[in-house]
């Protein structure tokens, strides 16, 4: 029984002297969010102080020991340090979608092309049409800035939101080149300029609703590309 008096004269005595601090401190917080708005300091009756005074009056309280300032943590890497995906993954691209546009062809059959766009690395050796590897190699040699690629063999696309994803986004079969350029273009970044080999495609099919669906929604994202030659072509 003893015990049990004692304990609740210490619990007493605790909430005693939180009350005299928080009498000391003056409206607290708490109060305040319970009217879910903001401090007005023209309007409200409180006791506003700078941070650094919070932490001097808990640390003559608790002692300095116990305290420490909040520091802001440091950033893992700066935001001009980050770096783009590795260019090619699990036999896929990465491009950028650049937007769709509507086409009729001789016999007034409705088409929509649509662009896409990524910088050649040498890491899409073995992943691009032959053409395209081709021309890429002349343009190296001859100082050229750019050079227009016709010719190409229509392909399977397949357009993926992540490498390794086994549903395609959309899944185009006989896709045909209307318009293919590699350019030397130079880009400027967080105050960096650099030149980068940039190729831009237009590939024709024909219209249904899943394609456009896409097209008309997508554009200037990013996804990844599997791009495979194919015998069907939209002559045929």
């Amino acid at each position: 029984m003893n015990n049990a008096m004692n304990s609740e004269r210490r619990q007493k005595a605790d909430e005693e002297r939180m009350e005299h601090m928080a009498a000391k401190r003056g409206p607290t917080s708490a109060r305040l969010l319970k009217h879910n708005r903001p401090i007005d300091q023209d309007k409200d009756d409180v006791d506003v102080r700078p941070k650094q005074a919070v932490f001097s009056e808990a640390a003559a309280e608790l002692g300095p020991e116990h305290v420490e300032t909040p520091q802001q943590a440091e950033l893992l890497a700066a935001p001009e340090e980050a770096t783009r995906p590795i260019a090619v993954q699990n036999g896929r691209m990465l491009a950028t979608y650049v937007g769709l546009g509507l086409e009729r062809d001789k016999d007034n059959e409705k088409l929509v092309h649509l662009d896409f766009s990524f910088p050649l690395e040498d890491a899409h050796d073995g992943f691009i049409p032959k053409k395209v590897k081709e021309a890429w190699i002349w343009l190296k040699d001859s100082g050229n800035k750019a050079v227009q690629i016709i010719g190409i063999p229509a392909v399977t696309l397949g357009v993926f939101l992540d490498p390794k994803e086994k549903k395609p986004e959309l899944h185009l079969i006989g896709a045909e080149f209307s318009k293919a350029v590699i350019q030397l273009i130079e880009e400027v970044g967080k105050g960096k300029a650099k030149m980068v080999t940039r190729f831009a495609f237009r590939l024709r099919v024909e219209r249904d609703k899943d394609v456009i669906a896409f097209a008309a929604w997508r554009d200037g994202e990013e996804f990844w590309l599997r791009m495979l030659t194919t015998q069907k072509s939209l002559e045929e």
